[in-house]
């Protein structure tokens, strides 16, 4: 009898995401970013770029506030630490809104 085995490739795919930060929160956006890249590193993943676009007015109010920092963030992850990263921005109340966008091969 011949036995089969099958071997997934994981593939480190390409994402930009795009972080709307409370902007009475400046002083902990380096403290959250280091947070971001330590899961990133402990998932076998690679932070690509980081831009800091700064304190920018909304469109409409979030959460009360008309302003937000804008963070830019280019990363090269496995698909499996896509969940953490999103779960991270869910629950932290800092975010206002994220968007998670897979670059093409």
């Amino acid at each position: 009898m011949v036995q089969v085995r099958i071997w997934y490739l994981i593939i480190m795919q390409n994402y930009e995401l795009m972080l709307l930060l409370n902007p009475n929160t400046m002083d902990e956006v380096d403290q959250f970013l280091d947070d971001l890249k330590k899961i990133i590193q402990e998932n076998k993943g690679d932070l690509v770029d980081t831009k800091l676009l700064g304190k920018r007015q909304l469109a409409y109010p979030i959460n009360n506030m008309n302003y937000a920092n804008y963070v830019h963030l280019d990363v090269k992850i496995e698909p499996e630490t896509l969940p953490i990263l999103e779960e991270k921005f869910r629950y932290d109340q800092n975010v206002f809104r994220h968007l998670t966008v897979k670059l093409g091969v």
